[in-house]
């Protein structure tokens, strides 16, 4: 048997790769957004965030929904995630690659929705773009909800579109099942909501009173999680934005805009753009400037004024709120729900103003930025939290049925790193209210004065044969407890020579007679 020749074996390829563009390419780009989400991924230890999931999930599947009462987000990602941990176990790589297989998975569900609205040449815009973009590569590293809630959201947001163009049935149930899903997500994700209402308005009466069937479903379906809403809604967790956020509230979506351009999220430390602020302005005014020229257009501008409102009503929603009730907006991570909608965007927009070798030159010279952020930024190490710190010099010197009582917001972090040093001890919070909801901690609750504080202190002191470690803050109401420690046991501070976050770890032990 003769072999093929060169040349015909190269037409051959060449015609293959033509008839399969579309599969060929979006492989591309899945491979180049699994590498970037890989690239350094364990370069942090889990910070309290992180260790945070991981404590909720790692409880018995039954007990994750109650522990969420006093706090502020739902259960599905929790549930997921104990599910996955049960698979993989609870070290670092592990509790993160279920976002990292969301971060993937954004790329596909991104270029789909894009498609719908301008081909295949906008759906692989939208993909290259949803890979590279330094937001969606950094939130794909944290064991947290925060690519699961984006990926629920472009899905939904396609199968609505599926249904007020097409009239398809069951794209009209998906999304409403879609739209339960993030309710359970994330409480951001009912501003989803009225930006799907907003999208469906766009279209003929059958086509909303359709929609209105499919958003009375998921409210229907969400309804069991509203008692708990309400109780978080009364809950001061929400404290923690105002405490440590001063941007106005009408500059937030605006800021969202940069950090979707060429930023990152807040992750423990303030959201931020990763190029200077003249060039940083120039993108997002570029950004911008995508999400609203196809509009001016006559072609497909009634589908992207619908990806422009799906983008625009959560965070000017939450902006709103914000200013009229309570904070709500963090910036640089809720509103990363809808980032693969804004990017989507952008795809139809380059795929309707550029055609041919323009079009494809310019992805993949904004790609190649884009992904050079992302290495960049993935190969540093942005953060350092002191309980890795603590925990390093206090597991050795554990001895069975030692006690550690945590003050402030340590215990998530520090129960976790213990754990993963195999460490045994029994722990406790300060006020011991805080471990009703897994250690979340907040100073302006709690009189320093109040009996109630100084009895749950003594209730604190070794008794013979034990030992009492403290982690030990700076605040008031940790005050009480060392002060009545002092009183009760011999307290020493053993790392002192280590300096700061080391000597914060406090013994007490019974006083010698």
């Amino acid at each position: 048997m003769r072999e093929a020749p060169l040349g015909l074996i190269f037409d051959r390829a060449v015609r293959y790769a033509r008839s399969h563009l579309w599969t060929l390419a979006l492989g591309a780009a899945i491979v180049l957004a699994t590498g970037l989400r890989l690239h350094g991924l364990t370069r942090h230890p889990f910070w309290l965030d992180e260790a945070y999931s991981v404590t909720v999930a790692r409880q018995p599947l039954w007990a994750i929904a109650p522990s969420l009462a006093d706090e502020s987000g739902p259960p599905l990602y929790y549930l997921l995630l104990h599910g996955w941990i049960k698979l993989l176990g609870e070290g670092q790589a592990a509790g993160r690659l279920l976002s990292v297989l969301c971060g993937v998975l954004l790329v596909p569900a991104t270029a789909r929705l894009a498609r719908r609205v301008a081909g295949e040449r906008g759906g692989l815009a939208a993909a290259f773009l949803m890979a590279a973009t330094p937001m969606a590569v950094q939130f794909s590293q944290e064991a947290r909800m925060y690519t699961l809630l984006p990926l629920l959201t472009v899905l939904a947001g396609e199968r609505l579109l599926v249904w007020l163009q097409d009239g398809m049935r069951g794209a009209l149930l998906a999304h409403a099942l879609l739209l339960a899903a993030i309710f359970y997500t994330h409480n951001w994700g009912l501003l989803v909501l009225p930006a799907a209402g907003a999208v469906a308005l766009l279209y003929p009466g059958e086509r909303i009173r359709g929609w209105l069937i499919a958003a009375s479903l998921a409210l229907l379906l969400y309804a069991p999680w509203v008692p708990v809403l309400v109780t978080q809604v009364r809950d001061p967790s929400y404290q923690f934005i105002r405490m440590i956020q001063t941007i106005p509230w009408w500059q937030l979506p605006l800021r969202s805009l940069l950090i979707f351009a060429v930023g990152v999220g807040d992750i423990g430390g303030q959201a931020t753009t990763l190029v200077p602020a003249p060039a940083s302005y120039l993108f997002a005014g570029w950004f911008l400037w995508l999400l609203v020229a196809p509009i001016l257009s006559g072609v497909g501008r009634r589908e992207s004024l619908a990806l422009l409102l799906y983008t625009a009503v959560p965070p000017v929603g939450a902006a709103l709120f914000t200013a009229l009730a309570r904070p709500i907006y963090l910036l640089g991570r809720y509103e990363i729900l809808i980032l693969p909608v804004a990017i989507a965007a952008a795809g139809v927009a380059v795929a309707k103003m550029f055609r041919g070798r323009r079009l494809s030159l310019l992805v993949a010279i904004w790609v190649l930025a884009l992904a050079g952020l992302s290495v960049r930024y993935t190969a540093g190490v942005h953060r350092r939290f002191p309980e890795p710190i603590m925990t390093g010099v206090l597991a050795p010197n554990l001895r069975p049925g030692d006690h550690i009582v945590f003050c402030g917001l340590y215990r998530a972090a520090m129960e976790y790193h213990l754990r993963q040093r195999g460490a045994t001890f029994e722990p406790a919070s300060f006020p011991a209210e805080a471990a009703n909801h897994l250690g979340w901690y907040y100073e302006s609750l709690y009189r320093p004065d109040a009996p109630a504080l100084m009895t749950e202190a003594s209730a604190q002191c070794p008794q013979p044969g034990s030992r009492t470690w403290v982690v030990a803050t700076s605040g008031a109401t940790c005050g009480v407890l060392i002060d009545t420690l002092r009183t009760c046991s011999s307290l020493s501070s053993p790392f002192l020579n280590l300096g700061v976050p080391a000597n914060q770890v406090l013994l007490a032990e019974p006083r010698v007679n």
